[in-house]
């Protein structure tokens, strides 16, 4: 890091560590306030994917279809993380709320340890298995290999994957969505380089392939986990270092109790998304990589989505936590109608230009066929998806995570895969299998509607 980048972002956070008073009642901050750091690190990190997709898919249809089988196994086992990621939001959230900043550190160091120590549990599960859980995709033995080199490469890093998604998590539950950016930045302007150099062998890098995309993240990890584990025990951010037995069971009771719901929906949701895309995959290599480079493009309205998740989050739990019930409620509203409207739009010209993005990515017209199909479709149902981000991330805040969890239940595994293997059975073609994601995001959306409106998701949580 050159070293006036390095004093700027010294001399920012800590000012933000001196303005802590600040953020200690959410009428501060504003749903655009918190999301839009937020949404500019995500594009940041879906811009990554999107070098990623077309770095490897120069090395054909098999790499692309390899990567998106490995990421999506990754996801999965980051089940546990998401549990204590979820549980991190609610109680800091309060707790900086309701002007608690010690307790705020110590569940935040206690999350620290608590995630790494689940990441080298869920990394050794895979370094054993990880040849045998792919090999129930039924890719080609070349592809198979592939998807187990960059699965064996990414897992490697999840310890200290785990710490910069802790320190992140609790910076902006309490507030602090800009810190997270300015590291976000560094990092993922260095991930594409690594990217482009790694995997094609550019700028002096040597050329490693599927390895050299692996890496790159894993490298990046890394750099942004020092970093937010230097500043965080120099007491430069708004989150202190905390004391000494932040491991106490009372606390770790309450994050299990909020977290092992969003835990569970996490793993559900993966696990389902696993089941979708292993009937994706029985359409074979191509239909693998269109899915995959679909996501890709279509990452760009998500990440709109997963900004305004985290201000509603943050924003909820802060107006709980200073006993006010009415602007949690308001500032789900504000959240839900920001990300409606961004979302749709966003979708709308995505898919517009569908067919251009995918051929950016990849050149075989099968599969760029495909992928036009799946990002029509997503993109007609972004205003559902909106529904799923803005306002399951306002009832997480507020610590409720058991109604997401049964809610995901009920449209990704009791109508998502469900109708996507009918669909298979009967024969009918790939499209069909993505038209089963309408209904999905149909369902839960209605249903986050009437959870939210009951007010119920309010009083889950007790301070």
């Amino acid at each position: 890091m050159p070293p006036k980048f390095m004093s700027e972002f010294q001399n920012k956070t800590i000012k933000l560590k001196e303005d802590t008073t600040e953020i200690s009642h959410p009428e501060s901050l504003s749903v655009w306030g918190l999301a839009w750091p937020s949404i500019l690190n995500n594009l940041l990190f879906a811009s990554v994917g999107l070098v990623a997709i077309k770095a490897v898919g120069n090395l054909g249809a098999g790499a692309v279809a390899a990567v998106g089988t490995g990421q999506r196994i990754f996801w999965v086992f980051q089940a546990l993380l998401m549990a204590v990621m979820a549980g991190t939001t609610a109680l800091v959230a309060r707790a900086i709320g309701s002007g608690n900043h010690l307790e705020a550190a110590q569940v935040t160091r206690a999350s620290i340890g608590i995630c790494f120590i689940l990441s080298l549990l869920t990394a050794s599960i895979l370094w054993v298995s990880a040849d045998q859980v792919i090999g129930m995709f039924g890719l080609d033995i070349e592809t198979k290999n592939l998807a187990v080199t960059y699965l064996l490469i990414i897992i490697s890093f999840t310890p200290v994957f785990s710490i910069s998604m802790v320190i992140s998590t609790a910076l902006r539950a309490a507030g602090d969505v800009k810190t997270p950016l300015y590291i976000g930045v560094l990092t993922n302007i260095l991930n594409i380089y690594l990217l482009l150099g790694l995997v094609n062998g550019n700028y002096g890098l040597p050329k490693l392939g599927i390895i050299g995309a692996a890496l790159a993240g894993g490298i990046t990890f890394s750099i942004g986990s020092f970093i937010y584990l230097f500043l965080f025990y120099s007491k430069r951010l708004v989150i202190d270092v905390g004391e000494r037995g932040s491991m106490r069971l009372p606390r770790l009771k309450r994050l299990f109790e909020v977290g092992y719901p969003a835990g569970m929906e996490s793993f559900v949701f993966q696990f389902g998304m696993l089941a979708f895309f292993w009937i994706v995959a029985l359409y074979g290599t191509k239909a693998v990589a269109a899915y995959n480079i679909g996501v890709n493009v279509l990452m760009v309205s998500f990440t709109v989505g997963w900004g305004f998740a985290i201000a509603g989050s943050t924003l909820t739990g802060q107006y709980l936590g200073a006993k006010d019930p009415d602007g949690a409620y308001k500032s789900g509203i504000k959240a839900v109608s920001f990300t409606m409207l961004s979302m749709g739009a966003l979708g709308l010209v995505l898919a517009l230009f569908s067919r251009e993005l995918a051929s950016f990515f990849i050149n075989d017209e099968e599969v760029v066929n495909y992928a036009v199909i799946f990002v029509w479709m997503l993109a007609l149902m972004q205003p559902f998806m909106a529904l799923e981000f803005a306002l399951g991330g306002s009832v997480r805040g507020a610590g409720d995570t058991k109604s997401p969890l049964i809610i995901t239940i009920v449209g990704l595994v009791l109508i998502r895969v469900p109708l996507a293997f009918l669909f298979y059975s009967l024969g009918l073609s790939l499209a069909w299998i993505f038209s089963a994601l309408i209904a999905d995001y149909f369902v839960k959306g209605i249903l986050l509607i009437i959870r939210f409106r009951s007010k119920r998701w309010m009083k889950v949580l007790k301070v």
